[in-house]
């Protein structure tokens, strides 16, 4: 077994020196603790239980007025609507604050206790340390958090309706949840590159995620520039509605550029940074 001490030698990209090991040093973190079981039972059991109470409990259709059932078309398509609601509206929000949480201490937690500045003293590139951060975080939270409540949400509105939902527009609202989790988690990894305590990072990002709509509804544009209107884009998307003229592919578009704008902030501010 290689000693803790040393960093075991492996190929990399140039301008990149390190990045293999600190990808494995990270994966570890997720796969090589509890951390991905916790994860794999929380997220599912939190936005699918939700969706269960929608779709199987008598009580939620029986709340319903006559004018919502026929404007839905029945009762199962009300319910249906509303499950999906609940999945995307509910489930987008609760991934960004999920992705706040779990990444606050990602690059602050390393500054504080030194680990950061002792695996900088190897031959390590600023850079590979902030793309590890970035990629090896991802990608559990994209399977864990997403993938996974994703496909058994599928199943259960598929079991609800008695036939395959359709499939096409419920990915592509996966997709648009996916793009609102990418956001907080850069977000949080270039706070946690900006700052020293957690404080900003939760004060910011959490701001975002929870006053967003409140503070676009204040500044309308706002709301073209940010997330905030994608849990509502991907219900609308999921039920196969029309998105409103006015808001269109704008918010995702933003929050593609903000991911990348994001990591490149954090990139270059984590390169100047004095240990």
């Amino acid at each position: 077994m290689a000693a803790n001490i040393e960093f075991t030698r492996r190929k990399n990209l140039n301008g990149l020196q390190g990045f293999s090991n600190l990808l494995h040093k990270e994966n570890r973190a997720w796969w090589g603790t509890r951390r991905w079981w916790i994860n794999a039972l929380l997220w599912p059991v939190l936005i699918c239980g939700l969706l269960a109470n929608m779709l199987f409990v008598p009580t939620v259709a029986n709340l319903a007025s006559e004018s919502e059932i026929a404007q839905a078309g029945s009762v199962t398509a009300y319910v249906v609507l509303m499950g999906l609601s609940v999945f995307f509206e509910f489930g987008t929000t609760v991934l960004g604050l999920g992705a706040v949480v779990l990444l606050q201490d990602a690059i602050i937690g390393e500054k504080q206790s030194g680990v950061a500045e002792w695996l900088l003293a190897k031959p390590v590139a600023r850079r590979a340390y902030v793309l590890a951060k970035v990629i090896a975080n991802g990608l559990p939270m994209l399977v864990l958090m997403v993938g996974l409540p994703a496909t058994i949400g599928y199943g259960m509105l598929s079991l609800r309706l008695g036939e395959p939902f359709s499939l096409m527009p419920f990915l592509a609202a996966v997709g648009i949840m996916t793009a609102n989790l990418f956001f907080y988690l850069t977000l949080t990894l270039m706070l946690g590159t900006l700052f020293n305590n957690r404080g900003p990072i939760l004060g910011i990002a959490l701001a975002s995620v929870l006053g967003g709509n409140l503070l676009g509804s204040l500044f309308k544009p706002l709301l073209y520039v940010t997330p905030w209107m994608l849990p509502k884009v991907a219900s609308l998307t999921a039920s196969s509605q029309p998105i409103p003229a006015e808001i269109g592919i704008a918010p995702l578009i933003a929050t593609v550029l903000w991911c990348i704008v994001f990591v490149l902030i954090a990139l270059a501010k984590f390169d100047k940074t004095e240990f």
